[in-house]
C-alpha cells in the first residue's frame, strides 16, 4: 500500500484506522483528498462516502460496519457505507419512534438525502464504467483489425541467403533481392508491433483512469 495513504493526516484513531486501511487494501474503498484544510473522504464502492476523521468501525445491528460518528448530514458524506444501512436505520427509527415523522421529520429526510447521494454516486460510477466499456470495445475492434506478415517466408529466405553465400556468393542480385524481401517482412512486422503497443498503452491509460485512487487487487484464484 502507498505509504501516503497510511500516513494520511485525516485518518481516524486506532483500531478504526486499521479497519480503514484493510478496506482500502481489499479494494472496497479509497480515499479522496479535497484540498488543504478540508477533511478527506473515504469513498466506498457501494456508494457511501464519509469524512475520513469521522469514520468508525463498530458493532451495529448488521454486525461490524463502518459508520460516521455524527448523525447529521454532511456535505458529500453519508452516515452508512451503503444504501442498505440507511434503509435499515430509517426502518429502525420508524419502528422505535412511530411519531418521529411528525415530531422530527428532518431525522428521516436526512437519511433519504444520504440514500439519494449514494445512488447518485453509484450512477456516476456506472456511467464511468459504461464509457470505459465503450472505449474498450473500440480498442478491441482496433486490435482485431491489426494485420501483420507471416515471418515464415522471411525465415526461409534467410536460409536461402545462407546457401547462396556458401555455394554461389557471386549471385549478388539474387542475394540482394532475398535480403530486401526479408527487410520488407521485418518492416511490416515492426509496424504491426507498434500498433499493438500503442493500443496496449491506451488500454493501460483507460484502466488507470477508471481505477483512480482505488487500491484494486486481483481476486485469488479458486482451488475448484
Amino acid at each position: 500500500m502507498d505509504e501516503r495513504i497510511a500516513q494520511n493526516r485525516w485518518m481516524p484513531p486506532s483500531p478504526h484506522r486499521e479497519a480503514v486501511l484493510q478496506s482500502i487494501e481489499q479494494g472496497r474503498a479509497h480515499i479522496e483528498d479535497r484540498g488543504h484544510g478540508v477533511p478527506a473522504l473515504l469513498i466506498f464502492e457501494n456508494g457511501g462516502a464519509m469524512e475520513l476523521p469521522k469514520v468508525r468501525y463498530m458493532e451495529t445491528h448488521r454486525g461490524m460496519q463502518f459508520v460516521a460518528v455524527e448523525d447529521d448530514a454532511i456535505a458529500e458524506g453519508t452516515k452508512h457505507p451503503d444504501v442498505c444501512g440507511s434503509i435499515d436505520e430509517l426502518k429502525k427509527r420508524l419502528a422505535e419512534e412511530p411519531d418521529i415523522a411528525a415530531t422530527d421529520p428532518d431525522r428521516l429526510t436526512g437519511l433519504l438525502d444520504h440514500v439519494h447521494a449514494m445512488l447518485s454516486r453509484m450512477q456516476r460510477r456506472r456511467e464511468a464504467y459504461e464509457e470505459f466499456d465503450r472505449e474498450m470495445a473500440e480498442l478491441n475492434r482496433r486490435l482485431a483489425g491489426i494485420e501483420g506478415p507471416d515471418p515464415g517466408p522471411a525465415l526461409e529466405q534467410l536460409d536461402a541467403i545462407r546457401h547462396l553465400l556458401r555455394d554461389a556468393p557471386e549471385q549478388t542480385d539474387e542475394i540482394f533481392d532475398l535480403a530486401e524481401a526479408v527487410r520488407d517482412v521485418a518492416s511490416r512486422l515492426e509496424k504491426c508491433l507498434y500498433a499493438h503497443r500503442d493500443t496496449a498503452i491506451r488500454i493501460g491509460a483507460l484502466y488507470d483512469h477508471i481505477k483512480g485512487r482505488r487500491q484494486w487487487q486481483p481476486k485469488p484464484e479458486s482451488d475448484d
